[in-house]
């Protein structure tokens, strides 16, 4: 396989079986290189620990799940070193290209992943969502990103960045094989019956005004019965983004520390910062951090209870090139940090996905309560058809 895009690490082949026969037979899947795999190392994007890893003789559950429903294993996918960026660049094994647009960033930090199923060399692209590493590359590469509900799919055997919000999930072209990968992982079939979609008005006035008007009005037009709200929760999106933001450092400290401190110099400079930074944290910030996470957890829990799903705009502006300085990338993060960090502290299922639009391409997202991960199909399956039909171009 020619992989021009720099999306798989460039391991030598290992053959790994799967079952001949099962609900993703003929399902080709890209795997983050943070699982486990038998016959492979694992690096986390970062060369020091590829030299420590060894050859594994185990596979992640989650993975062999995936090989038992009949998806063959087409390789270990380029990751940000860590897992702890959104960009998609790395300073040990480069930066993937975005099929997509050559010219922007590829996002990440499931870069790969989702760089494997845009270029058409993968069909299920297996990455992890700490602060938005599914739904970001995949807004950018046009794909489904699907964030589950925290805590719902096996995470034995994989490396961990910040347990409090890490969760593995997938990426796809398609809703159908994201459908499939849902069923295929034990997820909850939900039922049909009627549901409101609500619109957050302080959420859609963090992005350009156009996109957002034709966003509100897109789904106004998809005969889904809708509703505008001030705010999903009391808090302001700048305060949950701090406690988040407190939260993830803290923990990526605590799950770095021994790398940190016997190789630090084998950590790019962007990334040992933020680590540094997590480690000066006091217990004051954490405190008001968890707070914060455990009050906004229980007011998103109430407003979905009901069977409603909130939708938004998963990115708050436009990737930058894959050539821009830091303070670029620097400001895209935070920005979107805002919109992303929503379902990472509520643990509430998150689905992005593509719809055209007058703007061009742009994502949608909706958020559902835990465990209705299969309902987001449901609507954005509706949602999709409707606004094709409603689309004069």
């Amino acid at each position: 396989m020619q992989d021009w895009w720099n999306a798989f690490m460039p391991y030598p082949d290992v053959d790994v079986g799967h079952a001949s026969t099962g609900p993703l037979s003929g399902l080709r899947l890209a795997v983050k290189d943070l699982f486990d795999v038998a016959g492979y190392p694992t690096s986390a994007g970062n060369a020091a620990v590829l030299a420590a890893s060894g050859i594994k003789t185990a596979t992640a559950p989650l993975v062999q799940a995936l090989l038992d429903a009949g998806a063959f294993f087409a390789g270990k996918t380029n990751t940000d070193e860590l897992a702890y960026s959104l960009i998609g660049g790395n300073v040990h094994f480069g930066m993937p290209r975005n099929p997509r647009d050559p010219d922007l960033i590829p996002g990440g930090s499931s870069s790969g992943s989702a760089v494997a199923v845009a270029a058409g060399l993968a069909d299920l692209g297996l990455g992890t969502d700490t602060s938005g590493s599914i739904r970001l590359p995949a807004a950018i590469n046009g794909l489904i990103g699907w964030r589950p509900t925290h805590g719902s799919l096996d995470n034995r055997a994989l490396r961990p960045l910040a347990p409090s919000f890490d969760v593995p999930g997938f990426m796809t072209s398609s809703l159908e094989p994201m459908a499939a990968v849902m069923s295929a992982v034990g997820m909850p079939a939900t039922n049909d019956r009627p549901i409101s979609i609500l619109i957050p008005e302080d959420i859609f006035e963090t992005i350009d005004g156009v996109i957002a008007d034709e966003m509100i009005a897109s789904l106004r037009s998809s005969a889904m019965p809708i509703r505008k709200i001030n705010s999903i929760a009391s808090f302001s999106l700048a305060d949950l983004a701090v406690a988040f933001t407190t939260i993830l450092q803290k923990e990526a400290w605590e799950s770095n520390k021994t790398l940190f401190e016997q190789s630090p110099d084998a950590i790019a400079p962007d990334i040992a910062a933020r680590l540094r930074a997590g480690s000066r944290l006091d217990d004051e910030a954490m405190r008001e951090a968890d707070r914060i996470a455990a009050l906004f957890s229980r007011e998103v829990n109430r407003l979905l209870c009901e069977n409603m799903v909130v939708a938004l705009p998963t990115l708050a502006m436009n990737p930058p090139r894959r050539y821009a300085g830091p303070d670029s990338f620097a400001a895209f993060r935070s920005a979107c940090i805002k919109l992303l960090c929503l379902s990472g502290l509520s643990g509430c299922p998150q689905l992005a996905f593509p719809i055209v639009s007058r703007a061009g391409n742009v994502s949608l997202s909706l958020v559902g309560a835990r465990s209705a991960d299969r309902m987001l199909v449901n609507v954005a399956r509706r949602l999709s058809t409707c606004l094709k039909e409603q689309m004069p171009f």
